[in-house]
């Protein structure tokens, strides 16, 4: 989509502003790949369509949510317009997760066991959570 290739243009600029910070100058040998003559964003997304890779995990394909792209109702599961289907899997993941998708798809499967059961869910629990003070 237009939104994946504006995250793919940033992530590389990113990274790219990211090493050539001077606190990374001892762990930086140079860019490897895609490589400085790769500069444009056409010239970018070209390089991620022919060397990009899944790291085979697989998700967000059938993302859960009430927008028009989204495919499963996040209170039910269930794909618009489909009845008695569920999704339960990492293919309802609105967004790629930013680690191993293991744990949120076995939180998913747990959702879905409840909601499939017609358990209610627990009551939340509010904390206080740890912020750094100056």
């Amino acid at each position: 989509t237009a939104q994946d290739k504006r995250e793919w243009v940033e992530a590389i600029r990113t990274a790219r502003n990211i090493m050539t910070q001077k606190a990374m100058d001892e762990f930086n040998g140079g860019e490897i790949s895609p490589g400085t003559n790769v500069s444009t964003d056409e010239e970018i997304l070209k390089w991620v369509a022919k060397d990009s890779e899944t790291a085979y995990h697989p998700s967000c394909t059938a993302k859960m949510g009430t927008d028009e792209t989204s495919v499963v109702h996040p209170d039910t599961l269930q794909v618009h317009g489909v009845q008695g289907l569920r999704v339960v899997d990492a293919s309802v993941f609105p967004y790629v997760t930013n680690a191993n998708i293991y744990a949120p798809t076995m939180m998913v499967a747990e959702r879905a066991a409840d909601l499939i059961q017609g358990k209610k869910p627990l009551d939340p629990i509010y904390v206080d959570w740890y912020k750094h003070k100056v």
